[in-house]
């Protein structure tokens, strides 16, 4: 693989500078100097996710209370540079694979787990999100990776039904969808994500993408005001996924693993301790036969 000498120079000064070790904690995407490919240690991914942020102006359509992105705004991407995307992409690849990286920047045993569309805002936004996934999936067929690192998307759905081109790929690939659902009714919807949207909307969407590929639902819970979410809220929750679990590959359980960067004046947000997220796990259980995994 070709790769552009200045640009490596650069990133691998900027490695050279910071004696850093990832963890799951902190999720910075400037400690190394490239613009759009950036590693996380990932507790849900289960080690070392290369992240593609297609967002890097901090624009997202939804505005949730636990976002840890500073200076959000609404709105969409920036066009993409897409030619330094592919390049920053193959260097860290290259990095990962064929250097010491993994052992000197993350934890031990972390090892190369995904590449994952996410970043600072909504990646399905971006008119180049296609050609940014066919970029990824040619990448990972040079480095002889395809059928070892999965390719995963994070995203709230909002713009899934028209990116089944795309989810058509994920599935050729073996891809997932980590579709996120953080409330059933359109009240908590608005409280936890900032945005008017009708459930069966959003459950249309998350059935649209299920049929199309694999497809995984993320739920961040919260105590809100110091109160865990209430047997309603999950009764809720449950009702709405109920008629769809069978599509579903699984459910992820999480609360906050780093502080929110937004500005929540009227509410207090807190982290869920283990033990209350395996109790909201239980609960749900009774209703729900889809798996459920849950990370501190």
């Amino acid at each position: 693989m070709l790769i552009n000498a200045s640009l490596k120079l650069d990133i691998i000064e900027g490695m050279n500078k910071k004696t850093y070790v990832l963890h799951a904690e902190d999720h910075d995407r400037n400690i190394f100097d490239s613009k759009y490919v950036y590693p996380v240690v990932s507790r849900r991914a289960g080690g070392l996710s290369l992240g593609v942020n297609l967002n890097t102006n901090n624009a997202c359509n939804w505005q949730c209370i636990y976002c840890e992105i500073p200076n959000l705004t609404r709105g969409g991407p920036e066009p993409i540079k897409v030619e330094l995307l592919k390049d920053e992409l193959n260097l860290w690849i290259d990095q990962i694979i064929n250097s010491n990286f993994l052992k000197e920047n993350t934890p031990p045993g972390t090892t190369f787990a995904d590449i994952a569309l996410s970043g600072n805002g909504e990646p399905t936004a971006a008119p180049e999100f296609l050609d940014v996934l066919e970029i990824i999936i040619a990448s990972l067929k040079e480095y002889k990776l395809i059928d070892k690192i999965p390719v995963r998307l994070i995203t709230n759905g909002s713009f899934i039904s028209k990116k089944k081109e795309c989810l058509k790929v994920f599935n050729r690939y073996h891809g997932e969808v980590w579709f996120k659902i953080d409330a059933a009714d359109e009240g908590s919807i608005k409280l936890i994500n900032q945005v008017n949207l009708d459930p069966n909307s959003m459950i249309n969407k998350l059935k649209t993408c299920a049929e199309a590929c694999q497809t995984v639902i993320q739920t961040c819970l919260l105590k809100i005001n110091h109160q865990v979410p209430t047997n309603d809220f999950l009764k809720k929750y449950s009702s709405l996924i109920k008629p769809y679990e069978k599509l579903i590959k699984k459910i992820d359980l999480y609360s906050l693993a780093r502080p929110s960067l937004q500005n929540n004046q009227a509410i207090t947000i807190e982290r869920l301790s283990l033990d209350e997220l395996n109790n909201i796990k239980n609960i749900l259980q009774k209703h729900l036969t889809i798996k459920i995994d849950v990370f501190p």
